[in-house]
C-alpha cells in the first residue's frame, strides 16, 4: 500500500506555513490554520503553482498504480 502523493507533498502558503497539497484541490483560497492569513490561489504567484504541483502528484500516483501498487488517500 502506498500513500498518495497528494497526502505527502506539502505546499508553502503566502504566510510561510505549509498545508498538505491534496487539501488545495478545487478551491480558490486557503486560510492558514496556524496564523489565519489567507492565500489566494487564483492570483500570482500562487495561481499556477498548486495546479502544477497537483498534476505532478497525480502523475506520481498514476505511475505507482501502473506498477501495481495500491495508492490510498488519507484525507
Amino acid at each position: 500500500m502506498t500513500i498518495s502523493m497528494l497526502d505527502q507533498k506539502m505546499f508553502k502558503l503566502a504566510c510561510g506555513h505549509e498545508v498538505v497539497l491534496g487539501r488545495l484541490s478545487n478551491i480558490d483560497r486557503w486560510v492558514c490554520e496556524t496564523c489565519g492569513r489567507p492565500t489566494a490561489l487564483t492570483s500570482d504567484p500562487f495561481k499556477s503553482l498548486p495546479l502544477k504541483e497537483l498534476d505532478t502528484a497525480q502523475q506520481i500516483d498514476l505511475q505507482a498504480k501502473e506498477r501495481g501498487e495500491e495508492v490510498i488517500r488519507l484525507t
